[in-house]
């Protein structure tokens, strides 16, 4: 006769694989199956992951890096699950343009757009000149958000990485979409007298960076990074704020990662996104987006 064993019972049973591990720690996630434990952090930089004897699956959480550009950056995407324990992986690095990817086993996550290039494999979208650029579609093949239209305050649409806001001409810069990763706000740029004013990084787990506000005689106000949630704990983590000036470019604030907040922008330097995916805020220069990491739990 067939016993039944609850996944809780299951789950405990692999959380002790290790236990006496002197790396292991209390930590779990609120995406985990119940009872594991955050075994191993793993950082950009990093090539070779040491596995424990004995340990053949592990659950992994991956975060790709966050874009940056003119045009704003979006998030990097975040997908997570059970793979076969290998040694190798691939972190994503802050660039010029779209974040790099992260893979750990059969486990991967694209960076977000940014600098007019597409996100990838559930990336936040960036900006390009008139309308965003549209989030990607993720690992498990949900639809990224759709880019905005070329009117003012035009918004990315929501999805699992948002769209990243209209750019360029207008008065307000567009909003970035929220999703899983959000997309970027976008830049105002009108000339004239007027008061422009950079659009909101999209929220959602990583935050997207915000929108440069310039081009103007009046006031510029940059727009603020998306916030975002530290998986481990469920905590929020902050976008960084926009800044404002009358007499020079202003930046837009970086967007928040997994784990860390995104930057303020100073001045006309965009705020750089937060640890663990976050966009970077456009502005002259550009904030950096935030580097991506994996997490391994078993």
């Amino acid at each position: 006769m067939h016993q039944y064993i609850p996944r809780g019972e299951v789950s405990s049973q692999v959380s002790t694989w290790n236990q006496n591990d002197n790396t292991s720690n209390g930590l779990t996630s609120f995406i985990l199956p119940y009872g594991l434990q955050l075994r191993q952090t793993i950082n950009a930089g990093t090539t070779t992951v040491t596995i424990p004897a004995g340990i053949t699956f592990v659950y992994a959480i991956a975060v790709g890096a966050g874009g940056n550009g003119s045009y704003g950056g979006g998030g990097g995407g975040v997908a997570w699950g059970w793979t076969l324990a290998v040694s190798t992986c691939v972190v994503g690095a802050a660039a010029s343009g779209s974040g790099g990817y992260t893979r750990y086993g059969s486990i991967i996550a694209g960076g977000g757009g940014g600098n007019t290039t597409a996100p990838i494999l559930g990336g936040g979208g960036g900006g390009t000149a008139g309308t965003g650029n549209a989030g990607a579609t993720n690992y498990w093949g949900i639809p990224g958000g759709s880019a905005s239209s070329s009117a003012s305050g035009s918004s990315g649409g929501n999805g699992v990485g948002g769209g990243g806001g209209v750019s360029g001409n207008v008065t307000v810069g567009g909003n970035g979409g929220n999703g899983i990763s959000g997309g970027s706000g976008g830049y105002a740029g009108l000339s004239g007298s007027q008061t422009n004013t950079g659009g909101n990084g999209g929220s959602g787990l990583v935050g997207g960076g915000g929108g440069a506000a310039t081009s103007t005689t009046g006031t510029r106000i940059g727009g603020s990074g998306g916030n975002g949630i530290n998986i481990l704990t469920g905590v929020i983590t902050t976008g960084g704020s926009g800044a404002t000036s009358s007499s020079a470019t202003t930046g837009g604030g970086g967007g928040a990662g997994i784990a860390g907040n995104g930057n303020p922008a100073v001045g006309g330097t965009g705020g750089a996104g937060g640890l663990g995916g976050g966009g970077g805020g456009s502005g002259s220069p550009n904030g950096a987006g935030g580097a991506g990491l994996i997490y391994l739990f078993y």
